[in-house]
């Protein structure tokens, strides 16, 4: 069972950096989460940014992707789509970003407090994920998967250059 972010206040999310957190006013994002995928440079960091639609989100360690919910009864078929389409030609180049260390995958509309009291808590439901990356440029890709009828799930990849 994969952990999902679902039912913040905005659902628009971003892999923010851990040390960027105590800063955070919740609208450093606004000029650009509205697009499905994007990013911004705060502080000498490359901040990625979820957007378009107000999808539940995950991070799946393996293979580098945050997944969207875009339309499932359960998230059963998620992991072998995502291993089924690792070779697809069908991944759309969005963007290149530099990331590396310790994130925190939460609404970007949220400011610190909200967002390390999330972490502090065992809220549910989960409104911040954390997530680690290895130092390096990365190309972010996409692709929506479809593992069964009326099952669609939105990937957002990203693969070391």
């Amino acid at each position: 069972m994969t952990t999902w972010i679902d039912g913040t206040d905005f659902a628009r999310y971003a892999p923010i950096p851990e040390e960027l957190l105590p800063g955070w006013e919740g609208n450093e994002a606004e000029d650009v989460i509205h697009e499905c995928v994007s990013a911004f440079r705060l502080a000498g960091h490359d901040v990625l940014t979820l957007g378009g639609e107000p999808l539940p989100v995950t991070w799946l360690a393996e293979p580098l992707a945050f997944a969207r919910w875009y339309e499932a009864d359960g998230d059963a078929g998620l992991l072998p789509a995502v291993h089924g389409a690792v070779d697809s030609d069908a991944w759309e180049d969005v963007l290149s970003v530099a990331l590396g260390g310790r994130y925190v995958l939460t609404d970007a509309g949220y400011d610190a407090d909200e967002i390390l009291g999330s972490l502090r808590g065992a809220r549910q439901p989960v409104a911040a994920l954390r997530v680690e990356l290895a130092p390096g440029r990365y190309r972010v890709q996409s692709l929506t998967v479809e593992p069964a009828p009326d099952t669609r799930f939105v990937l957002d990849r990203l693969l070391p250059e």
